[in-house]
């Protein structure tokens, strides 16, 4: 009778999980700054690269008061310093 109620809930939470992390990122000029510290020690050229256009679609999307997209592209730019 428990099982399935606790099935459920994990069901959920493995769903919300991605949404939620998804906010982390925020958009300001203290996460811009931090970001552009880091892409400054990547030594892999082809992410140092990817980080700094993603970055920098981040800046333009800040400057037209687009969060969403700014979000979107900072948290693109973060990831791509460990990816590759």
């Amino acid at each position: 009778m428990i099982l399935k109620p606790v099935v459920t809930l994990a069901f959920i939470t493995a769903l919300a999980a991605p949404a939620l992390a998804q906010t982390s990122v925020v958009c300001d000029e203290a996460s811009i700054m931090r970001a552009e510290q880091q892409i400054a020690q990547i030594n892999d050229g082809a992410k140092k690269i990817e980080s700094a256009k993603e970055l920098t679609m981040a800046k333009d999307a800040m400057t037209a008061n687009d969060l969403e997209k700014c979000k979107s592209h900072l948290d693109n730019a973060i990831k791509g310093m460990d990816a590759m």
